[in-house]
C-alpha cells in the first residue's frame, strides 16, 4: 500500500518539477508528505517510529523532485521559488486538499490524509539545503559552499529505507530507474 502510493508521489511530483509552475509544485510536495503518512498515521504508536518512516520517504520524493528540476533549464530561478511557496504552505496543521487526489490515484482512498510535521519539515529542509548551501561551522578557505546532491542523498536514503523495508526500498529504486531518476 505504502509501495504505491510513494510511487504515485514521486511520479507527480516529478511530472511538476518538469512541467510547472513553482506554487503548485510546492502544493503536490506537501500533498505528497501527507498522503505518504496517511497510512501511517493508524499504526503510529507515539514512539515516532511511523514519523520517521514518513520523514525517510518524504527525503525521497523531495531528492527525486530536485532531480527532476535539475533538468530543467532555468532550474535555479525555479527551485527558490518553490522553497519559498513551501516556507509559506508547510506550516498548516491541517492536510492539503491534492493529498486526497494522490490517495485516489494510488488505489488508497480509504485513508484520510494526514499531516506530519516531521515529513514536511524534512521536505523543506532538502530543498532548503539545496538551494541555499548550508555554510561550514568553521571556514578554512574562502569558497563557496557546496550543495548537496540529491543523486547521493537519495541513495543514502533508499539504503536506510533497505535496512528498514527491503520490499519497498527495491520497489522504489526500480520506479526511479524507470523514471531516470537513479
Amino acid at each position: 500500500m505504502i509501495g504505491s502510493i510513494v510511487m504515485e508521489a514521486i511520479k507527480t511530483v516529478t511530472e511538476c518539477a518538469r512541467s510547472g509552475e513553482p506554487s503548485a509544485c510546492a502544493k503536490s510536495l506537501i500533498a505528497a508528505t501527507d498522503a505518504i503518512y496517511a497510512p501511517l498515521k493508524p499504526v503510529d504508536s507515539g514512539l515516532g517510529e511511523a514519523r520517521r518512516i514518513a520523514s525517510l520517504l518524504a527525503g525521497i520524493v523531495a531528492n527525486s523532485f530536485l532531480l527532476a528540476a535539475a533538468q530543467k533549464e532555468d532550474s535555479e530561478a525555479f527551485l527558490k521559488e518553490v522553497a519559498k511557496s513551501l516556507e509559506e504552505i508547510k506550516e498548516a496543521k491541517e492536510p492539503i486538499d491534492e493529498a486526497k487526489a494522490l490517495l485516489e490515484r494510488a488505489g488508497a482512498g480509504l485513508f484520510a490524509p494526514a499531516a506530519s510535521r516531521e515529513a514536511r519539515e524534512t521536505l523543506y529542509s532538502d530543498i532548503k539545503n539545496y538551494v541555499e548551501p548550508p555554510q561550514p561551522p568553521i571556514p578554512r578557505r574562502r569558497r563557496a559552499p557546496r550543495r548537496p546532491d540529491p543523486s547521493q542523498t537519495l541513495r543514502r536514503l533508499l539504503r536506510e529505507l533497505g535496512r528498514r523495508d527491503p520490499i519497498l526500498a527495491k520497489q522504489v529504486s526500480q520506479m526511479l530507474r524507470e523514471l531516470g531518476l537513479l
